[in-house]
């Protein structure tokens, strides 16, 4: 090998060389000590070296490079690429949120991710952390913990620190399945459609409507009550309105597509509607409460009032929407994750919010509306109608 030599101090160390010249200077870089490294090895070295100066490169200060590297590597473990991120994240939490986040890194992450590189940590790690708590019942805690690491790890992404996420995509050892039980309602696309037969039995007041429309369009029920006709465009078919949960962020217009089965809806109440000269008004009024909207808690009562037969929720129908038009309908998750106002995580997530993806948000409303009329459309006993009025 031209310019590798064997170097003998006075002491007796023998030490690999390499001589090379690079931008017209000789240069020598030392390779390692003999007998630790034999001559075949010191060629193999010596051959890396020299590739790396034909590229213009000086092979010490890659040697560096690559030292320094490893061990920043090393230093990047979940629990440090975890705190970075909770760092940028933590002013737009609210404090509750906050430590929800915090008491999942520490009760259930750390302990198995916390000291591995982010670097090192494979789709097995994450789907053994997943299973521990599937396996204690636990399904709302791995669903936040899936969306924890899916988030750390895109941090991680954005920095160039891990070469992609591998907690993202569509795998089945991300999925976690809901555990259905006695006391748990709207578990099955049975009882949804039994609630659905049940809610139109009920009646046509603006509480019974807006509950139709809140199995429609996997918004808050917040939200939903505070719907304006300056907000909705019946002959575009969407609804624009700021998200009340983070307009302290940004004041932009969150938009939800209107399926047929929806603007039929509102079609009927704008024949009634109550609007100032500029058309504004509440599309949903209260009966109890004239000039302001229905609230929030009448939905709640009003569906459990349909649904005896165990738990339920007004909010609880964005999960019901989650849940199905994945399983059922197999929607993506990220037109599922834009539809219900929720931010993308990762390095990405700013691409989706502005592509927005609404041809395809469109679709799966569309396709969900066709779904619960499907639903309704199968008579199952237990469909007796029980009163939903406020």
């Amino acid at each position: 090998m031209p310019g590798l030599y064997l170097q003998v101090s006075k002491s007796g160390g023998k030490l690999w060389r390499l001589k090379y010249r690079l931008h017209g200077k000789e240069n020598v870089y030392a390779i390692g000590a003999y007998p630790a490294i034999g001559l075949k090895k010191a060629r193999e070295l010596a051959w890396l070296a020299k590739t790396e100066v034909s590229e213009g490169k000086h092979p010490l200060k890659e040697k560096k490079a690559k030292i320094e590297e490893k061990r920043l590597s090393e230093d990047r473990t979940f629990k440090f690429v975890a705190e970075e991120w909770l760092k940028g994240k933590a002013p737009k939490l609210v404090e509750k949120s906050l430590a929800g986040f915090k008491g999942a890194l520490a009760n259930h992450l750390y302990p198995t991710l916390g000291k591995m590189p982010v670097a090192d940590i494979k789709l097995g790690h994450i789907s053994a952390v997943l299973g521990k708590l599937t396996s204690k019942g636990m399904m709302a805690m791995a669903k936040r913990c899936r969306t924890i690491i899916r988030s750390v790890l895109g941090f991680a992404h954005g920095r160039e620190w891990v070469p992609n996420n591998v907690a993202l995509g569509r795998s089945d050892e991300l999925e976690i399945s809901h555990a259905v039980t006695h006391s748990a309602a709207l578990e099955t696309p049975e009882e949804l459609g039994r609630y659905l037969r049940r809610l139109d039995m009920s009646g046509d007041g603006s509480v019974q409507q807006a509950l139709r429309l809140l199995a429609l369009l996997p918004c808050r029920p917040g939200e939903l009550s505070a719907m304006r006709w300056e907000d909705v465009n019946l002959s575009g078919a969407e609804w624009r309105y700021v998200v009340g949960k983070t307009k302290h962020l940004s004041r932009d217009k969150h938009i939800v597509p209107l399926p047929t089965q929806a603007l039929a809806i509102l079609r009927e109440l704008h024949e009634s509607r109550v609007v100032n000269a500029k058309g504004e008004g509440w599309v949903f009024l209260s009966p109890v409460h004239p000039g302001e909207p229905i609230n929030p808690t009448s939905l709640l009562k009003a569906a459990q009032r349909l649904w005896p037969d165990g738990k339920i929720s007004a909010h609880g129908f964005r999960s019901v929407f989650r849940t199905m038009a994945h399983e059922q309908l197999d929607i993506d998750f990220v037109v599922l994750e834009l539809m219900l106002s929720h931010k993308m995580p990762g390095p990405l997530g700013a691409t989706y919010a502005r592509a927005q993806l609404l041809k395809q948000r469109r679709e799966a409303a569309q396709e969900w509306g066709n779904y619960l009329d499907s639903l309704r459309s199968t008579t199952t006993q237990g469909d007796g109608q029980t009163n939903g009025d406020e």
